[in-house]
């Protein structure tokens, strides 16, 4: 994320803080983007490393929540303008960053029906008189 401009003259820990948070979901959202191109080409993730990537990135998203939460909670925050556009700025990644990963969820959905081993067998609705015959043989 670029360096909000109205933080370079007063540049608050909260705001450090959430534009460091911007710049992790910034990676998060590249690494996504990385992962997209794979599973639309040949869909090898393992090879690629993507999966370790996402681990390490995970853990310091937490740690980066886990710092925000403690600052929220020990002081109060005055809602400035950097403050206000670092944390738009943040969001918005954060949100694109949510969108590819449920596009890429089924990308991961349709690459491991099509090479599940056979063909998909799709099980007809049991009709009500199934139904009920089933629940009269069990009792």
């Amino acid at each position: 994320m670029e360096t909000p401009q109205a933080s370079q003259s007063f540049r608050s820990p909260v705001v450090d803080m959430i534009w460091s948070h911007g710049t992790l979901c910034e990676e998060v959202y590249n690494l996504l983007l990385e992962e997209n191109r794979i599973l639309r080409g040949a869909g090898e993730l393992e090879k690629s490393g993507v999966l370790d990537k996402k681990r390490m990135l995970l853990s310091a998203l937490d740690n980066s929540l886990q710092q925000m939460r403690q600052a929220a909670r020990a002081t109060t925050v005055a809602k400035t303008p950097a403050l206000k556009s670092v944390a738009t700025k943040a969001q918005r990644v954060l949100l694109k960053a949510m969108l590819l990963d449920k596009e890429n969820e089924q990308l991961l959905l349709k690459h491991a029906l099509s090479s599940s081993s056979g063909e998909v067998q799709i099980i007809p609705k049991p009709t009500a008189k199934q139904v009920k015959k089933r629940y009269e043989n069990q009792n």
